[in-house]
């Protein structure tokens, strides 16, 4: 028998052009996300077609996409933090169910590790 204990939490993975990085950046800081991944020059098709992944001398155009880990809460202050930029930019996001072994690298709430761990 296990003694790992399964966390639940959602992701988010966001992907825009990359001279939106910064502003990524501090949106997620303060929405109060503990950490991300950023993968740079991400290639896809979309409504407008094939993008490069990446493009010789000029990051900003190519795509990037952060991902982060965190309660609901915080995925929600992400959410209406990205609501003005997509208005305006293109670009995706997506929301997952996803869970995590170590809960204290994901949360800063310590009264919520405390609960979910009784």
């Amino acid at each position: 028998m296990s003694n790992i204990v399964f966390h639940d939490l959602k992701k988010i993975e966001i992907i825009v052009h990359g001279d939106k990085k910064a502003f990524l950046k501090d949106l997620l800081d303060q929405a109060g996300a503990t950490g991300y991944t950023m993968i740079r020059d991400v290639a896809g098709m979309g409504h407008s077609g094939f993008h490069e992944g990446r493009l010789l001398f000029n990051d900003n155009k190519s795509l990037i996409m952060f991902m982060t880990v965190a309660e609901q809460d915080t995925i929600e202050k992400i959410i209406a933090g990205l609501t003005p930029l997509f208005e305006k930019n293109s670009g995706v996001m997506f929301v997952s169910d996803t869970s995590v072994v170590r809960l204290e690298k994901f949360v800063q709430d310590d009264d919520y590790i405390n609960e979910t761990a009784s």
